[in-house]
């Protein structure tokens, strides 16, 4: 999570630390030997795994890439509060688009970001189709929970637009941060279908 700032990265990386998991970022994958259970890096480091959680290079859709709607970035480049491209009255919201933060990472792409950005959107066309003007602003905030097992979860959030740094909290796991995450799951779940 280092796009949450360097308090919240390291507090994660010590998370993974204390359950013996390596972590390995910004090393990019050559091969990885299934049978072997082994990964080589482009480095040359290679590593041992019982269970490999691999991401790979993240890139917006042919179809997203071939519209004319991306920048050099390879992504939408949107107006980071109200989500509008370049061209008046198109809007883009989520994975698609690219929001780049002090850091010199961008805004993850994550369904709490994408949500929020809807409910902008939403608002913003709907305020212009009844002559009224934009006043929805996205505001960079979100948060997640972190779960590490044993029915315990941590908990992060705050102001991603925050400067110098995203302004992001994260707190303990615990047992009272696993069953908040069941309960907007279950909450979450029960509204949207």
């Amino acid at each position: 999570m280092g796009v949450a700032g360097p308090h919240v990265s390291s507090a994660v990386t010590q998370l993974l630390a204390s359950k013996e998991i390596a972590y390995h970022p910004e090393h990019q994958v050559t091969t990885v030997d299934p049978g072997g259970k082994r990964v080589t890096f482009t480095n040359g480091t290679q590593v041992d795994f019982d269970l490999l959680a691999y991401v790979p290079p993240h890139r917006a859709p042919a179809v997203i890439r071939e519209s004319g709607l991306v920048a050099e970035s390879g992504w939408i480049a949107v107006d980071r509060h109200t989500m509008q491209t370049r061209w008046p009255n198109v809007y883009a919201i989520g994975d698609v688009v690219s929001i780049p933060l002090t850091l010199g990472k961008p805004l993850p792409k994550a369904g709490v970001f994408a949500h929020r950005e809807a409910e902008v959107v939403a608002e913003n066309i709907a305020h212009t189709i009844a002559g009224g003007s934009q006043r929805a602003r996205f505001d960079g905030h979100g948060e997640c929970f972190i779960e590490i097992g044993g029915g315990r979860a941590g908990f992060g959030g705050g102001d991603f637009y925050a400067e110098p740094k995203p302004a992001v909290v994260l707190r303990q796991p615990s047992w009272r941060w696993h069953l908040g995450k069941v309960w907007v799951e279950r909450s979450w779940l029960y509204k949207s279908f």
